[in-house]
């Protein structure tokens, strides 16, 4: 039992220690480093120990001051409100836009001759990376790099996420009190940005008015007036919402709302009928600001939603998400330049030691391996018919293509990364064992994904792997991919014809293409805008190419002299890589253009198979790799081709944030080191375990982390120690 002085509010001899599951004997957490302090909690990064694996885990503890406040009602407000947001749990998957509850249960400490059985809970780790984990961090971030608040795109994309996580709050009855820029925490960049609802600290809570007094007026910003009132049942989702305001106009402008230094005036500048106007800050995006009725329009809704007289306020999140929406998304779109300084906007801050996430058990050294790297810059192998202007370099993507490879000259004292080389730790999240094999995996951030397997739907909540709700799917057997199209949004193909819509309610809609029943193996693209399809049909061994834009199907397209297509991925607005084998039973990749209905094959080392493929459209990079170590590179009109030795089966690919690639097979992840080619790079193995046999059949990587899953359902973990 661990003994704390008197004073003791930090539990500061936790560290190293472990806290036992009350849900079973062979779970623990053991305590790494302390994350912070909020009004309730201590929280601590730790690891949790299980049979099928270890995952990073946040362990929040009951103040020991606040418990001898509170008495034996202490556990009991926890255990309410553990059991409230367990409710979102029920469903899988579950909401992502708010931090899930993993445990709960009670630590005994001794403090002086009294012995404190402490309450504490367990929530998900969010790897927030450089960008940082908080709303308040990222913003801050954008502004450090770009000189503007958040875009009007990535704006939209926080509003609807927090409002979302919001609305599944108060759907379980919970009331979150305190929702500001620090208790939202984020995760993933660009469009897999995501935003959580986190700190549940005072929802809820009774006999501690106190506390929540004295934190009514501070950083956060001013409080909606029935936090001041005597009488609780005056608390409701509404109040909620007028903090909602706050937060809205502090992603669109960096700003506080409201702004107030004393309760008085924090209760007069509440009541008041008149707001700051998104116009009157300083950080206003200029897609914004040059929009002068776009932002009136703004200023109302925030003001309608921060109204005084609660009987008066906005009372739904979405409510004030939809009255949003249509201000902001038809603004300027923002430049690929400004997206790849927001992403590197990280890099300009010096991370306090909370934002280090916890550390967890090496596992093999890294070593470099030898590259073979063939091919002529300039080779176009496009035909004449088909060249673009689209397609010629472009200053813009010269000056990406610096940005990813070396030192950012738009970033004074940023770090060039090529010269770095980390050092990995490793951690086995899974052990290899399901009795399903995975065929298709689906990222949705950090530590969550749906696949789908042989036995059916799964889903990874980021410790363990769950069946996933497949009501209403003809064949949830026959789901051959899944495809993310937003948050908690997936796209389902597989047998008979079936697509259908997934969410965190399950299946929201099945539909099937016209014609002979086909089997969908395949999609990349956007709904909204452009993609393909891939399917087969009995009557026929051709896949067949389905093109689609703005939600209108063109006629499909046979792939002659392919005998199957496993892959395929966009590298250009309307340009696709196809890898599979030939009707010749050699490796195939090849450039699908939809618009001009033409297939073009790309020379590449000899293989029996091309198996996984990646691209980054905004950079005009593709990849390929297969068997033999084969690796094949499309960038602009160039191809360059290259052999990962020793000659593994190469069966995944990524390119991550900074346009680096990635590559996995059977026990082995390696990080080409050096930029695009024709920039001269090294792979290195960065993993190795000859005990995994199962291929890896995908690969989520953020800043400083890398997941790999194998087909036999095994994880692994690494994250930069140095």
């Amino acid at each position: 039992m661990l003994t704390i002085p008197s004073d003791e509010e930090a539990l500061a001899g936790l560290q190293g220690a472990t806290i036992g599951s009350d849900l079973s004997g062979n779970i623990g957490y053991r305590i790494v480093s302390r994350a912070g302090a909020g009004t309730m909690f201590v929280s601590y990064y730790a690891v949790r120990t299980a049979p099928e694996g270890e995952t990073p885990v946040v362990v929040k503890i009951l103040r020991p001051s606040l418990f001898r406040q509170l008495g034996p009602s202490a556990a009991v407000i926890v255990k309410k409100e553990a059991v409230s947001l367990g409710r979102l749990n029920e469903q899988v998957p579950p909401t992502p836009f708010v931090v899930r509850l993993i445990d709960t249960g009670t630590f005994a400490v001794r403090r002086g001759n009294k012995t404190l059985d402490l309450p504490w809970i367990t929530i998900e780790y969010v790897h927030g990376g450089v960008q940082g984990v908080t709303l308040r961090q990222r913003v801050q971030g954008t502004i450090q790099a770009t000189g503007y608040a958040f875009d009007p795109a990535r704006a939209t994309r926080a509003i609807e996420c927090i409002s979302s996580g919001l609305s599944a709050v108060h759907d379980v009855g919970v009331i979150h009190r305190q929702l500001n820029p620090e208790s939202i925490l984020c995760c993933g960049s660009g469009d897999e940005e995501l935003f959580k609802i986190s700190d549940f600290g005072l929802a809820r809570p009774k006999g501690i008015r106190e506390t929540i007094m004295a934190g009514v007026v501070g950083g956060s910003g001013v409080a909606p007036p029935e936090m001041l009132s005597a009488d609780p049942s005056t608390i409701g989702p509404w109040t909620d919402i007028f903090n909602l305001a706050s937060v809205i106009f502090f992603v669109l402008t960096g700003e506080q709302y409201i702004v107030a230094e004393t309760q008085a005036q924090s209760l007069m500048a509440a009541m008041a009928r008149t707001r700051r106007s998104i116009l009157e800050t300083r950080w206003l995006h200029p897609a914004l600001r040059g929009n002068d009725q776009a932002c009136k329009s703004i200023d109302f809704a925030l003001r309608w939603a921060s109204a005084g007289d609660a009987a008066e306020r906005l009372q739904e999140s979405v409510a004030v998400a939809a009255m949003l929406s249509p201000y902001l998304r038809p603004a300027s779109p923002v430049s690929a330049l400004e997206q790849r300084l927001v992403a590197s906007a990280g890099e300009q801050r010096t991370r306090t030691p909370d934002e280090v996430g916890p550390m967890t058990i090496p596992s093999t050294s890294a070593h470099p391996v030898a590259v073979q790297l063939t091919g002529e810059l300039g080779k176009t192998m496009l035909s004449p018919r088909q060249a673009k202007v689209a397609d010629r370099p472009s200053p813009d993507r010269a000056i990406e293509a610096e940005l990813i490879s070396a030192q950012p000259r738009a970033l004074k004292e940023a770090p060039a990364r090529v010269s770095v080389v980390e050092r990995w730790t490793w951690s086995v999240l899974h052990h290899p064992n399901l009795d399903a094999i995975l065929r298709s995996v689906a990222w949705d951030g950090y530590g969550r994904c749906l696949a789908a397997a042989t036995g059916g739907l799964l889903f990874w909540n980021g410790t363990s792997w769950s069946e996933a709700s497949s009501g209403g799917l003809p064949s949830p057997q026959g789901v051959r991919f899944v495809h993310r199209i937003g948050p908690g949004r997936w796209l389902l193909g597989g047998d008979a014809s079936t697509l259908a819509v997934y969410t965190t309610g399950g299946v929201t809609g099945v539909f099937q293409l016209p014609g002979e029943p086909q089997c969908h193996l395949a999609l990349s693209g956007d709904l909204e805008d452009m993609g393909i399809l891939v399917s087969t049909m009995p009557s026929d061994p051709r896949p067949l190419l389905h093109a689609f834009i703005a939600k209108r199907w063109l006629r499909p397209m046979p792939a002659e002299g392919v005998a199957f297509l496993t892959a395929v991925a966009r590298v250009e607005d309307e340009r696709w890589l196809l890898v599979g084998r030939s009707t010749t039973g050699e490796g195939l990749v090849a450039l699908y253009a939809p618009l001009d209905w033409h297939i073009e094959r790309i020379p590449a080392p000899p293989a029996r198979a091309f198996v996984a493929c990646a691209g980054r459209p905004d950079l005009g990079v593709g990849i390929a790799v297969g068997a033999e170590g084969s690796v094949v590179w499309r960038y602009g009109q160039s191809v360059f081709t290259e052999t990962i030795e020793p000659r593994r089966a190469l069966s995944a690919a990524t390119l991550d944030a900074e346009g680096r690639a990635w590559a996995g097979s059977a026990g082995r992840i390696w990080v080409r080191r050096g930029g695009i080619p024709p920039m001269a790079g090294t792979w290195e193995c960065v993993w190795e375990n000859d005990a995994w046999v199962g291929p890896v059949v995908s690969l989520f990587v953020d800043s400083e982390v890398v997941v790999a899953i194998t087909a036999d359902g095994g994880i692994i973990e690494g994250r930069v120690t140095g």
